[in-house]
């Protein structure tokens, strides 16, 4: 690894140095200590002579760290500034580096931080809450800070202190709200960045110390052996990865070499465990402490060898055998502790914590697994396959898309696919909460498991034991269990009794000529026919009890979804998906955009912006051909939750490449159209009758399009998603055109949400008569 060059004049170093302790919209996650880390970090850097000015001190401090602090800035001590937001934070990086010049940059950061979609590191800045946690991308700010127009600065350490925990353990229903540096023009820069935690780990907070574990670790060494400002990067690397607590391993991700180069340091699977002898040592030494009782050392030598068969440990194993029996055999870890958490709550927790340091395979033990799969093998209906999937999403709704393998001839679910979805989430062992540090949170193979007993009320007394076994076992807090699990009993309301959330379908063709002109002409341009559709969500697709007399322009089409959905809303309290039923010749028409308000209204009124707003298609003319793309839709709707995706370029418009491209992928639902205007609709069309229920892409890009386009709308995250990001999209296009410049369409055929059997688009039918769920005529409503 390359080592940072000389750099003789302190003058030609900056920094950017942030300690985050306070969190004033979530008291709950305050962070003692971030400050006085972020200040230690500092004093390194001025008695090395870095001056004061080059130095942006960004602090959002507790009341006691903002009492110490008010003295050394009376005194001309210090020189720091108070950050509350994200955008004050982000501007040190933007406008605060501009006019700058060095050679070196620093960038030290303490706050909390997750882990988010493809193992994106982000970090909370201070006025992030658990409903709206605002923050930055790590790898984002990495991209900025090689913009071209930064004057020097080839040379770049960047070191972070903030846990990179999955999302999911926060236990919020929202995912962050990243905002992003400006897209810039690259050069070559030399960047070392290390990282405090492995991905799904806690970057622990001594309280006593008032420290990051890791910042401790780094201003130690970085006091002691780089007084000069230039550190031996890998020696630093080598000495904070040493001096981990056992719980909190690797400290490094991935570094980006001052030679340019990139190192995958810590690889995302388990080590190879034979050759880490600091791993087998610890727990050779743990070991050692717990079996001071020569009988608890017998039993759990005996537990193991009866329940895991491969274990091979012999009649008197020496503690560095069995810890490396621990660390290899599956669930022999788990076993173990079986045996001496219910004598020493201790030694096991100390246990479970290097287990999950060195990743031993297997969260349950053998007996725990056998267990669940008896129950689930005596349940005598097991719940629908869209309900599992359900659980399956709820249990770690941040997660890549994870569909339980498939079961040939089978109906589904089947034991199997329930034991493989169990056992898919042991891998997400659940580590210490963020916002109550010592607290063990719930994993998510238990999370699931209560989901399922919400379900299954036969079965639930008996999960729920189930649950309570493993929890203690694991030293899972108790009030965090009792919380999960009411969050799991109330879930099912949730799903609702029919196919979901409500909608309002506006069934539209383009009017005749003569039909049009009768109308007047108030709005110019084309008219149509519409037929209005509702469902609650639970009683099925019905007329609305409000139709149009004639036909309507695009701004009355608007204001005609408007109130139907208004009444809709009242009686079902959810906003509900709008759908535009077109036919297929029609689906490039920009309904997204059409403005509902009058052109003296303060405020737009844009449908695709007010609501989710997603395209479905009328049944084609050919009966065959319908059939079949009918048959396909429902097929690949099943497969939807698959993070597949088909993306079609300029170069599928020849000959038969995009037929052979979609029909290669058997079990994909979602297709991206990245080809330019020449070839565009045609991709799109074939997609929609080759039975694709996903279809999206640009209606006004110019020209092809990149790989990245799409990423904002993230097509490969959760299907169901995708209406809610698009419609978010569309609002940041309002707010910021220039750094939105696409125009997302999006065909998204719900098999489960059928289209009205009779399809009158040449003028509205009589509705039908009203249900006690169908919202109420406004006419009647206002009489």
């Amino acid at each position: 690894m390359a080592g940072l060059n000389t750099v003789d004049d302190p003058a030609r170093v900056h920094a950017v140095v942030v300690g985050i302790e306070r969190y004033p919209r979530h008291s709950g996650w305050d962070l003692p200590g971030a400050v006085d880390d972020a200040l230690r970090f500092h004093t390194w850097l001025r008695e090395g002579g870095v001056p004061e000015k080059n130095i942006q001190l960004l602090l959002a401090p507790e009341e006691d760290s903002r009492r110490r602090l008010e003295p050394l800035t009376g005194a001309g001590e210090l020189v720091w500034r108070p950050v509350w937001t994200r955008d004050e934070v982000m501007d040190a990086f933007t406008d605060g580096l501009e006019g700058r010049t060095g050679d070196l940059l620093y960038v030290f950061w303490g706050s909390h931080g997750v882990l988010g979609h493809d193992e994106r590191r982000l970090l909370l800045c201070p006025d992030a809450s658990p409903k709206d946690k605002r923050c930055i991308d790590t790898a984002n700010l990495m991209e900025y800070l090689q913009r071209d127009d930064l004057d020097g600065f080839a040379q770049q350490v960047l070191l972070f202190d903030a846990c990179a925990t999955f999302l999911e353990h926060l236990h919020q229903p929202t995912g962050p709200a990243v905002a992003a540096f400006p897209t810039v023009r690259r050069r070559t820069v030399g960047q070392f960045a290390l990282c405090a935690a492995a991905p799904g780990q806690v970057a622990e907070n001594d309280p006593v110390l008032r420290s990051g574990v890791f910042s401790h670790a780094v201003m130690d060494w970085l006091e002691t052996n780089a007084a000069d400002l230039r550190p031996d990067l890998a020696a630093l690397l080598t000495d904070v990865r040493t001096r981990m607590p056992g719980i909190q391993s690797p400290v490094s991700i991935d570094v980006r070499t001052l030679d340019g180069s990139r190192e995958r340091l810590t690889a995302p699977g388990p080590a190879p465990l034979p050759a880490s002898s600091t791993g087998r040592s610890r727990l050779a030494l743990a070991l050692h402490e717990a079996f001071g009782d020569g009988d608890l050392r017998t039993r759990c030598v005996e537990h193991i060898t009866a329940h895991c068969p491969r274990a091979g440990l012999g009649a008197t194993p020496s503690d560095d055998r069995i810890a490396h029996v621990l660390l290899t055999v599956e669930r022999a870890m788990a076993a173990a502790v079986e045996v001496v958490h219910p004598r020493d709550r201790r030694a096991a927790d100390r246990l479970l914590a290097l287990g999950r340091a060195h990743n031993a395979p297997g969260l349950l033990s053998p007996l725990e697994l056998a267990s669940l799969r008896e129950m689930f093998s005596r349940t005598p209906v097991l719940p629908p396959m869209a309900r599992v999937i359900a659980a399956v999403r709820a249990a770690q709704p941040f997660a890549r898309a994870w569909l339980p393998p498939s079961a040939e001839g089978e109906p589904g679910p089947t034991l199997d696919q329930l034991m493989a979805c169990a056992e898919h989430f042991e891998a997400h062992t659940g580590g210490q909460s963020v916002a109550r540090p010592g607290r063990q949170l719930v994993p998510a193979v238990v999370r699931f498991t209560e989901l399922l007993a919400a379900l299954l009320p036969d079965a639930r007394r008996e999960l729920h034991e189930w649950g309570d076994r493993v929890a203690d076992r694991l030293g899972v807090d108790t009030g965090g269990l009792a919380e999960r699990r009411a969050e799991a009993l109330a879930w099912p309301d949730s799903l609702g009794t029919g196919c979901g959330h409500p909608r309002v379908l506006a069934q539209l063709d383009v009017a005749p000529p003569e039909r049009a002109a009768a109308q007047g002409d108030r709005d110019s341009g084309e008219r149509f026919t519409c037929v209005m559709w509702v469902d609650t969500g639970s009683d099925g697709l019905r007329q609305a009890a409000e139709q149009s007399g004639g036909p309507l322009s695009a701004r009355d089409v608007v204001r005609r979804i408007k109130r139907t959905v208004t009444l809709l809303r009242a009686a079902t309290e959810e906003p509900p998906v709008v759908e535009i039923l077109l036919q297929p010749d029609a689906v490039h028409l920009p309904v997204d955009f059409w403005n509902g308000a009058d052109d003296e209204d303060e405020l737009p009124l844009l449908l695709g912006v007010e609501w989710a707003t997603v395209l479905r298609c009328a049944p084609l003319a050919s009966e065959e051909v319908e059939e079949r793309r009918r048959s396909e839709l429902r097929r690949r709707w099943a497969a939807r939750h698959n993070d597949t995706v088909v993306y079609l370029d300029d170069r599928h418009t020849e000959g038969y490449a995009a037929y052979g491209a979609l029909k290669t992928k058997a079990d994909t639902a979602r297709a991206v159209v990245r080809a330019g205007p020449g070839g565009r609709d045609r991709l799109v069309q074939t997609a929609l009758k080759l039975g694709y229920p996903v279809v999206l892409w640009d209606r006004k890009s110019p020209g092809p399009v990149p790989d990245t386009h799409f990423d904002p709308v993230r097509p490969a995250a959760a299907a169901d998603g995708l209406p809610a990001r698009v419609q978010s999209y569309r609002a940041r296009a309002c707010e910021n055109p220039a750094a939105h410049a696409m125009c997302p369409a999006v065909l998204f055929e719900a098999a489960d949400r059928p289209l009205p059997e009779v399809l009158p688009l040449t003028g509205p039918a009589e509705p039908t008569a009203s249900s006690p769920s169908a919202p109420p005529d406004p006419a009647e409503a206002s009489s």
